[in-house]
């Protein structure tokens, strides 16, 4: 017990002072509440992004050996129906993930048909057969997700919204993915495929309301869409050291063009994951408002089919060191990086405003990207693929400031 203030002390008792009272018996102390367990991909989940990483390779791999605006075009469009099934799968998990046997087997299920996915998506386009596979595979993992939803709503009514959008919206877009086989191969069946995936990406916004209750884990959200965009830099760097390993060329040059893509794959991850300074909580308007929702997922699109377009182009370039890109792929892989810049910028845009310093930076860095597209016919291409690598890292380093800026300051921020 503490000892009282002199000037309370009598005079008396400074002569006789009297014993002090025994302190009172102190309540047991209670033990600390657990912390609340920190919602975190599952090994599942991650076992089911193997699966996405074969379909993600082989849409890369329909760029081939000679790029041409064909091939890319046919590649961007491919990876929008796999990147959807992605986030179909990841949202779900975001929103129940029991991780019970029934959900494990409904999920392989779906896994199993985007390996059929994975099989077909190489050759879509080129033969009736493949069109009819992927088509059939893609179907089979949406209805996959559909059963997780009716099992769901069972014992939660607030899926139940969710499952009937959901469906109505499946069904109708099946109509057209099937109905485009009316159709010869070629640009009417492509239409109504692509009107199809315009469907089901604009499902969501339609039916808002339906899905505004279901609940969202942020920090889960934001760990899934960091992790495909690693699978898709890892498409990149696949890339180059196939190109290296099948290449034959001088070991200078061999040297200088490794170091120079894998700086520039290195420069991809670091300007993703450059706003880890970020207070927590500082993500909570995805939770609560659409429009910062939205905005984040459907940002993703484009940043990941910008950084899988960069990857398809990154093979050949390494291929031939020593000469130069054509168009093509200089465009491929340039205009990939600049639209990856571009897109994580409008994301980041939605959440500190469009005139924040980062935002300002990486438009920067898109802009002098795209201007490198002049050089690629006069430079060999490790000089090209440097100059590429420079401007992202000087797009992390120049944001940097502002990061750490935001984390001080403690405002709203978020990783992209």
């Amino acid at each position: 017990m503490a000892t009282p203030p002199d000037h309370l002390a009598t005079a008396d008792a400074a002569t006789h002072p009297t014993p002090a009272p025994p302190p009172p018996a102190q309540p047991a102390a209670e033990p600390a509440a657990e912390p609340a367990a920190e919602r975190r991909a599952t090994w599942f989940e991650l076992f089911c992004d193997l699966v996405f990483v074969a379909a993600v390779g082989q849409v890369t791999h329909r760029v081939g050996e000679h790029p041409t605006a064909a091939s890319a075009a046919g590649a961007a469009a491919l990876f929008v129906p796999v990147w959807w099934l992605w986030v179909l799968n990841a949202v779900r998990a975001n929103r129940f993930d029991p991780d019970d046997t029934t959900h494990r087997l409904i999920t392989m299920a779906g896994m199993a048909a985007v390996s059929g996915v994975a099989v077909f998506v190489g050759s879509v386009g080129h033969s009736t057969g493949a069109d009819i596979g992927f088509v059939a595979s893609y179907l089979a993992a949406r209805a996959a997700i559909a059963l997780a939803y009716a099992v769901a709503a069972r014992s939660d009514a607030l899926f139940r919204p969710i499952l009937r959008s959901f469906a109505a919206g499946s069904a109708a877009t099946a109509v057209l993915w099937t109905g485009a086989f009316a159709f010869p191969s070629g640009p009417a069946r492509h239409a109504l495929w692509a009107a199809a995936m315009a469907g089901e990406l604009a499902l969501p916004l339609l039916a808002r309301r339906r899905v505004a209750a279901a609940p969202v884990d942020i920090d889960h959200l934001r760990e899934r869409f960091g992790l495909f965009t690693i699978i898709v830099i890892g498409e990149a760097v696949l890339g180059f050291t196939s190109g290296l390993v099948g290449g034959t060329r001088a070991e200078a040059t061999t040297a200088s063009t490794g170091a120079a893509a894998f700086a520039l794959c290195a420069g991809l991850w670091w300007t993703y994951f450059n706003a880890g300074l970020e207070r927590p909580g500082a993500h909570d308007g995805i939770a609560t408002q659409w429009r910062l929702r939205d905005t984040y997922v459907f940002g993703h699109l484009p940043a990941q089919l910008g950084v899988a377009v960069a990857a398809s182009a990154l093979g050949t370039a390494v291929a031939q060191p020593t000469g130069h890109l054509d168009n093509a792929a200089a465009a491929c892989l340039l205009g990939g990086v600049a639209l990856y810049l571009t897109a994580t910028a409008l994301i980041r845009a939605a959440f500190t405003g469009p005139r924040e310093t980062a935002v300002l930076v990486r438009l920067t860095g898109a802009a002098a990207t795209l201007a490198l597209l002049g050089l690629a016919p006069h430079v060999p291409v490790p000089a090209l693929l440097a100059a590429a690598a420079a401007v992202v890292a000087a797009t992390a380093a120049a944001e940097t400031p502002a990061h750490r800026r935001r984390a001080r300051t403690g405002q709203q921020d978020h990783t992209a």
